[in-house]
C-alpha cells in the first residue's frame, strides 16, 4: 500500500541498507542519550534546570562519548567478525590472505587491537569502507563470512547487554540500600549505561544487519548435523567418527561387479544395464595446475549405490558436490578455488594433526558431505580414487633429475611437498580403505612400477577395484599381459587412447576374456560428445566415469544413458533400415571446440539425401606413454624446412617427427625472412601449440577421399571401416620412411596403434561418425552395432594381417 501511495518507497530503513555508518550512529545516539534518563538529577525543579541538563551539563559530554564509543565498538566487532571468518575460510583476497594468516597466528592480540581501532575509520587494509558501508575484501561472498558479523554482534550483545542492565539496576537501587558513596553509585550507573548502550546496538546489529544470513547459515548447519545424525543412527554407527567394518569393502565390490545402477529386463528376457556412475567431485593433480589448489591426486569420485536410476543419481551427486563446496567455504583451513574441467571442485586443504597429506583432509570432507546429505557411507554412497600416480612419479623425476627412478612419488602440489615410496603408498592405501568408504583406486602406481601394482593386488585386490589406466592405455595385448601378471582386476577404457572403435572393442573383449571388470572413461578436454556412454552401454561396463554433473559436456554423456534405457524399455529402433543405394557425398572436418578452450577434430559425414552423421574426439591432459597420438600442429613432419633450417628444430625419436626448438622465438623466425617458415611457425603456435589443422587436413585430403562416392551398402562392417583407416595410417608411415614395407607384423601393428601420422583425433572421429552411419543404415543405435561388433571382431583381420 505504501508503495502505491509513495512510488519512491524502498522499504523500511535497515542497518544493512543505505549508509551503515549513519544508521549505526543513529542507533548509538538513541542508546546513549535515552539511557541518560537514569542519570538525571533528582533536584530538577524548573525548565531552566531541564535545559541545563540537556545542553550544558557534564551528562551531555558523557552521553556523547558513550554515543561515539558504542558506535565504534559495534562497527569494529561486527566487521572483525566478517574479516576473521574470511581469513579462516581462505576467502580473503589472495594478496591479503597470507599476511593476515601470519599475523593471526603469531601476533593475535596486537592484530586484533589494530583491527579494532582502525576498521571504523576505513584505515584497515582488508576491510573496505565505501559509500557509508563496510565490507571485507573477499574473493566472493559466502554464507559463512556473511553470518560471522551477526554472530560477533550476538556474542557482544550477550556479553554486554545483560551485564549493563544488571550494573545499572545494582547502582541505582542496591547502591542506595547499601548506602554506597554517591560517586561510586554514579560510576556504576555510567559503566552500566555504557555496557547497555553497546549491547543494545549489538542486539540490533545481530537482528537487523545482514538480515537472514545468520539464520540461513545456522539453519544450513543444523540441517546438515541432523542429517548426519540420522545417517549414523541408520547405520548403527557409534563413536565420534564413522568407520567401515573390516569385511565391508569386499561385499560392496561384489555388489558393483554383479549388479548395475539400473537393470532393465526386456520383453525377450534380455537385460540391459546402466553402469555405475563414477562422478568426479574433488579434483587435483595436473588437471588443476592452472587453477590452483594443493591436491596432487587427480580425482576423488562419488559412486551413488542406492539411486534407482540415472536421474536420481544426478540428484544425489549434485547434492553431495554442493555440500562439499559449502563445507570448504565454511571451514577453517579450506579454500574453494572453483570448478575444474571435469566438473569437480578445486580447492586447497590444510592438513590437520595426524594427516599425512592434504588428500586425507579432502577424503574427510567427502565423507562429511555424504553424512550431512543424509546418506550412509558405503551403504548409499562410496568413494573412488584416481591418484594418477604416473604424474607423481614424473614430478619426482623432474624435481630430482633422477630420470630412471621407479617407486618414488612426489606430492608436489602440497605446501610441504612429500615423497612417498611404493611401500609407503601401499600402507597409505591400506589404511585409507579401512578408514574411508573407498571402493576403487585407479592408477595407484606409475605405469612402470609393476612391483607396486602386484603388491596392491595382493593386499587389496579382493576388497576393491584396482584399475589400470596409464598402465594399459586401452590396448588389448597390454590388458591381457597385465591381467596375466596379476597387476589389475579392472581395466579403464578410453577410446582415444587407442584410436578406433574396433580397437576399443578388442580391448573390452580382452578384459572380459581375462575376467576383468570394465570402467569406460571420458577425458578432461571434451567436446559435446556422447561416445563414452554409447561404448559403456554396449559392452555392459561396470562403471561409467564421465565427470561431475555441473558441466554440460559431462552431463550429456549421462543423459545419453537415460535415453538408451528408455529406448530399450520401449523397444524403439532409431529408424527403419536406410536405402542401401544412398551415397556418401561429403566428408568434412573442422576444429571442434572443447570445454578447455583448445580444439579437437570434428567430422561430418553427409549422404546424398541430406542426412549427416557427426563425431568429435576428446583429448586428455595426462597421458600414458603408450597412448595413440592426438595430432597437434606443434608436431612437424620431416621436410625441406627441417633439413634446410635444422638448427631451429628438435627431433623426437619416438614419433620420428620434429618440433621447433624451445629456444626459438618469433624474432628468430622473422630474421629468416622465409614466408613458408613463418607460416609453419604461426600454425605451430596456435592454441599454445594445440591446434589441430593438420589432423583436419588429413581427414579431408587423405581419409575422406577413400569413402566419398561409396554407397552405404558397400561400406561393409565397422571392422572393415577401421581396417581401412588403420591401413591408411600404415601407408602414410611407410611413405614418410618411418617403417619399412617388409617390417614384422607386430611392428606394423604398433605403428597403426600409435597413429602418429594421420593422428588419433582424425582417425577416431571418422571411425565414430561412420560407425553411427552404419548403425543407422542397419536400423540400430550405435550401442547395438558395437555390441554385435565386439563379439565378431577379428584382430588379425582388423590389422590387415589376414584378409
Amino acid at each position: 500500500m505504501l508503495k502505491r501511495w509513495f512510488p519512491q518507497w524502498t522499504g523500511w530503513p535497515r542497518l544493512d541498507r543505505g549508509w551503515i555508518i549513519a544508521n549505526h550512529k543513529l542507533v548509538s545516539f538513541h542508546a546513549a542519550f535515552l539511557t541518560s534518563l537514569v542519570s538525571i538529577s533528582q533536584h530538577i525543579t524548573s525548565r531552566a534546570d531541564v535545559l541545563r541538563e540537556m545542553f550544558f551539563s557534564l551528562e551531555v559530554v558523557i552521553s556523547a562519548a558513550m554515543w561515539y564509543v558504542a558506535w565504534h565498538v559495534n562497527i569494529a566487532i561486527h566487521e572483525i567478525g566478517h574479516y576473521v571468518a574470511a581469513v579462516k575460510t581462505n576467502n580473503l583476497r589472495p594478496e591479503l590472505a597470507g599476511p593476515a594468516e601470519e599475523r593471526l597466528k603469531k601476533d593475535p592480540l596486537p592484530f586484533y587491537l589494530k583491527m579494532f581501532f582502525l576498521i571504523p575509520y576505513g584505515a584497515f587494509e582488508g576491510v573496505t569502507k565505501e559509500a557509508g558501508s563496510f565490507h571485507p575484501s573477499v574473493k566472493a561472498q559466502n554464507l559463512a563470512v556473511s553470518a560471522a558479523g551477526p554472530q560477533a554482534s550476538k556474542v557482544l550483545s550477550l556479553a554486554t547487554l545483560p551485564l549493563g542492565a544488571l550494573i545499572v539496576f545494582g547502582g541505582r537501587h542496591l547502591g542506595e540500600l547499601a548506602s554506597l558513596p554517591p560517586t561510586l553509585v554514579n560510576i556504576c550507573i555510567y559503566v552500566g549505561r555504557f555496557l547497555f548502550a553497546v549491547g543494545i546496538v549489538a542486539l540490533f546489529d545481530f537482528l537487523l544487519a545482514d538480515p537472514g544470513k545468520y539464520r540461513a547459515f545456522r539453519a544450513r548447519q543444523a540441517e546438515a548435523a541432523e542429517k548426519s545424525k540420522e545417517a549414523r543412527d541408520s547405520a548403527g554407527a557409534t563413536g565420534k567418527d564413522f568407520r567401515w567394518c573390516a569385511d565391508q569393502p569386499a561385499k560392496i565390490k561384489r555388489k558393483l561387479a554383479v549388479h548395475r545402477l539400473q537393470e532393465v529386463t526386456l520383453p525377450d528376457d534380455t537385460v540391459v544395464f546402466a553402469p555405475w556412475e563414477f562422478r568426479n567431485s574433488i579434483m587435483g593433480g595436473r588437471h588443476t595446475e592452472e587453477m590452483g589448489g594443493n591436491l596432487s591426486f587427480q580425482e576423488l569420485m562419488f559412486l551413488p549405490l542406492t539411486a534407482q536410476d540415472y536421474i536420481e543419481a544426478q540428484r544425489i551427486t549434485n547434492a553431495l558436490q554442493n555440500r562439499v563446496m559449502q563445507i570448504i567455504q565454511d571451514s577453517e583451513g579450506l579454500n574453494f578455488v572453483g570448478i575444474g574441467l571435469e566438473g569437480g571442485v578445486v580447492a586447497s586443504y590444510a592438513k590437520r594433526k595426524g594427516e599425512l597429506l592434504p588428500e586425507e583432509r579432502a577424503l574427510k570432507v567427502a565423507v562429511q558431505s555424504i553424512e550431512e546429505c543424509g546418506f550412509v557411507p558405503d551403504r548409499d554412497v562410496c568413494l573412488a580414487l584416481d591418484p594418477a600416480a604416473s604424474e607423481l612419479s614424473k614430478a619426482y623425476r623432474e624435481k630430482t633429475g633422477e630420470q630412471d627412478s621407479v617407486g618414488q612419488y612426489l606430492f608436489w602440489r602440497a605446501e610441504e611437498p612429500k615423497v612417498l615410496t611404493t611401500d609407503d603408498l601401499i600402507d597409505l592405501y591400506k589404511r585409507w580403505v579401512k578408514e574411508y568408504p573407498i571402493v576403487s583406486i585407479e592408477d595407484g602406481f606409475a605405469e612402470d612400477d609393476h612391483s607396486g601394482w602386484k603388491k596392491m593386488m595382493k593386499e587389496l585386490g579382493d576388497d576393491i577395484f584396482i584399475i589400470g589406466d596409464d598402465l594399459v592405455t586401452t590396448k588389448d595385448s597390454t590388458i591381457a599381459k597385465c591381467a596375466e601378471e596379476g597387476l589389475i582386476n579392472t581395466a579403464l577404457i578410453k577410446a582415444n587412447q587407442i584410436g578406433t572403435l574396433s580397437e576399443t572393442l578388442l580391448a573390452t573383449r580382452a578384459a572380459k576374456d581375462h575376467k576383468l571388470d570394465l570402467v569406460v572413461s571420458h577425458r578432461s578436454k571434451s567436446p559435446n560428445e556422447v561416445m563414452e556412454a554409447d561404448i559403456a552401454f554396449a559392452v555392459g561396463a561396470m562403471g561409467l566415469k564421465c565427470g561431475g554433473g555441473s558441466n554440460t559436456e559431462r552431463l550429456i554423456k549421462y543423459g545419453r544413458v537415460v535415453e538408451l534405457i528408455e529406448l530399450a524399455k520401449k523397444g524403439i529402433q532409431i529408424t527403419r533400415r536406410m536405402d542401401p543405394d544412398l551415397t556418401i557425398t561429403d566428408i568434412s572436418a573442422h576444429e571442434e571446440p572443447t570445454n578447455a578452450g583448445v580444439p579437437t577434430v570434428g567430422v561430418v559425414v553427409r549422404l546424398d539425401n541430406g542426412v549427416k552423421f557427426t563425431a568429435a574426439t576428446p583429448l586428455g591432459t595426462s597421458a600414458g606413454e603408450d597412448e595413440a597420438i592426438h595430432l597437434v600442429d606443434a608436431i612437424i613432419e620431416a621436410g625441406p624446412l627441417t633439413r634446410k633450417k635444422s638448427s631451429l628444430f628438435v627431433y623426437k625419436e619416438k614419433e620420428k617427427s620434429y618440433r621447433f626448438a624451445p629456444s626459438v622465438k618469433a624474432e628468430s623466425i622473422a630474421a629468416e625472412n622465409d614466408d613458408e617458415l613463418s607460416g609453419l611457425w604461426m600454425r605451430s603456435r596456435r592454441y599454445g601449440g594445440k591446434g589441430c589443422l593438420n589432423a583436419v587436413a588429413n581427414v579431408e585430403e587423405i581419409i575422406g577421399p577413400r569413402f566419398l562416392g561409396k554407397k552405404i551398402a558397400a561400406l561393409g562392417s565397422l571392422q572393415d571401416i577401421d581396417r581401412e583407416l588403420l591401413l591408411l595410417e600404415l601407408d602414410l608411415a611407410m611413405r614418410r620412411g618411418k617403417i619399412d614395407r617388409d617390417a614384422p607384423a607386430e611392428e606394423k601393428i604398433r605403428v597403426m596403434q600409435r597413429k602418429a601420422n594421420l593422428g588419433m583425433n582424425a582417425i577416431l572421429s571418422v571411425s565414430l561418425a561412420i560407425g553411427r552411419l552404419l548403425a543407422a543404415r542397419d536400423g540400430k543405435e550405435l550401442p547395438d552395432l558395437l555390441k554385435d561388433a565386439e563379439r565378431a571382431i577379428d584382430r588379425d583381420a582388423l590389422y590387415g594381417i589376414k584378409s
